[in-house]
C-alpha cells in the first residue's frame, strides 16, 4: 500500500517540480532499496517496479526542470539492488519479460 502510495504520488505535478523531487526522491530510494533488500518478507516486486517506472518517466519528460543529478542518485544507490533482485528471480517470473 505505501509503494502504491507513493506511485500516486510521483504520478502528481508535485513530483515534476525539481525543489520536490530534491526532498522526495531520497525517501523514494529507501523505501525501494528497503523492498529489494527485505529477505524476511516476499518484495513486491509489481509495486516496487511500477514506481521506478513512475519515477524515470518523470526523470524522461523535457518539461521538469534538471533531472541529471535525480538520475545519478538512482544509478548509485539502486542499480546493483536492481540487477541483483533480477538476477535472483525466476525466468517465469512476469517481471522478467
Amino acid at each position: 500500500q505505501k509503494l502504491n502510495c507513493l506511485t500516486k504520488i510521483v504520478e502528481s505535478d508535485l513530483f515534476k517540480q525539481a525543489e520536490c523531487r530534491d526532498a522526495l526522491l531520497p525517501l523514494l530510494i529507501d523505501q525501494l532499496s528497503g523492498q529489494l533488500d527485505d529477505h524476511c518478507n516476499k518484495p513486491d516486486h509489481e509495486a516496487s517496479s511500477q514506481l521506478l517506472s513512475s519515477v524515470l518517466e518523470v526523470l524522461d519528460r523535457k518539461d521538469v526542470g534538471p533531472t541529471a543529478f535525480h538520475i545519478q542518485l538512482i544509478m548509485e544507490r539502486l542499480l546493483r539492488r536492481i540487477n541483483r533482485t533480477v538476477i535472483g528471480m525466476s525466468r517465469q517470473s512476469p517481471h522478467i519479460v
